[in-house]
């Protein structure tokens, strides 16, 4: 089993996605292969150094990120990914929304719903984002 992982590991690292060969190699205990792989991935891409599509910076304790998926149903379908509007996505289908967000490699983890807002929580491997947004008034 840890050869198949490694293969994907290799396969994550030659597509340059070092967070999910890290997370994936950090489950690997114990192989000197995967300690081996592990301490170039920190040279290659330190986890510290890790930075956030917005800037934010990255605490490299958590090995996954989430995302807050927020619809709000009032005068059409408005969303919101961790607080930053969706302009493009405006009155488009939920589905939509989470096809576009599982192509980036977020995976729904569950959802809650009442009125007019849903949240849906999604995560990915990775360092987790920290940073502190704005909420719309309830």
């Amino acid at each position: 089993m840890p050869r198949q992982e490694l293969e994907l590991a290799k396969d994550l690292i030659n597509e340059k996605q070092y967070d999910k060969a890290r997370s994936l190699l950090l489950k690997i205990k114990g192989d000197p292969t995967a300690q081996k792989w592990l301490e170039k991935l920190d040279e290659l891409a330190p986890v510290s150094a890790a930075v956030s599509n917005n800037g934010a910076s990255s605490d490299p304790s958590s090995p996954w990120q989430y995302m807050a998926l927020e619809v709000k149903r009032s005068y059409g379908i408005q969303y919101r990914t961790n607080g930053e509007s969706k302009p493009d996505w405006k009155d488009q289908p939920i589905y939509f929304a989470l096809n576009e967000l599982g192509r980036i490699g977020w995976e729904l983890v569950t959802f809650e719903s009442s009125n007019e807002l849903s949240v849906y929580i999604l995560k990915r491997p990775g360092a987790a984002v920290v940073q502190k947004i704005e909420v719309w008034d309830q």
